[in-house]
């Protein structure tokens, strides 16, 4: 199977998986990062529509981020507790305060993704909507939302 790019799977995960793996650690922690990845990857590499997808790239970004969100809720179900490393290693620079990460940490899947790839993938809005196949209006929705999340938990 090759997409409309002519880059088979297999391209396509040597071009984009490192950063699809950072972002899954960004999203669930680097213990769970690992099996929200692969999931990801092989559900949407497996999917029959997958050749036809016009930007492959969004597409992987969107299965990392849905695959996520799915395994946050069976976290939560089951009680368990969040890794505190999440962002730990997401870019190699800049090492956040561990308030900042842990504040980060208590946003919703979709605050917490805007927030990734705008301040440590340094993207802007635009560049995270193509990513995450949504649109710029969304995108700046969810930032304003964790600002001001973020600015609550930060001043206490």
């Amino acid at each position: 199977m090759v997409d409309d790019l002519g880059e088979t799977p297999a391209e396509l995960f040597r071009r984009y998986g490192p950063e699809l793996m950072r972002f899954a650690t960004g999203l669930v922690g680097r213990q769970d990062a690992e099996d929200v990845f692969s999931q990801a990857l092989t559900k949407a590499l497996a999917a029959p529509r997958f050749s036809s997808i016009a930007n492959p790239r969004a597409y992987l970004y969107r299965a990392v981020f849905n695959e996520a969100n799915t395994w946050r809720r069976r976290l939560s179900m089951r009680g368990s507790v969040e890794a505190r490393a999440a962002l730990a290693g997401y870019h190699e620079d800049t090492l956040p305060r561990l308030d900042v990460i842990e504040a980060v940490l208590k946003l919703s899947t979709r605050q917490r993704a805007a927030v990734l790839l705008t301040y440590w993938a340094d993207l802007s809005p635009a560049g995270v909507a193509d990513r995450l196949g949504t649109s710029e209006g969304s995108v700046r929705r969810h930032l304003a939302r964790a600002r001001a999340h973020l600015r609550r938990i930060l001043d206490e």
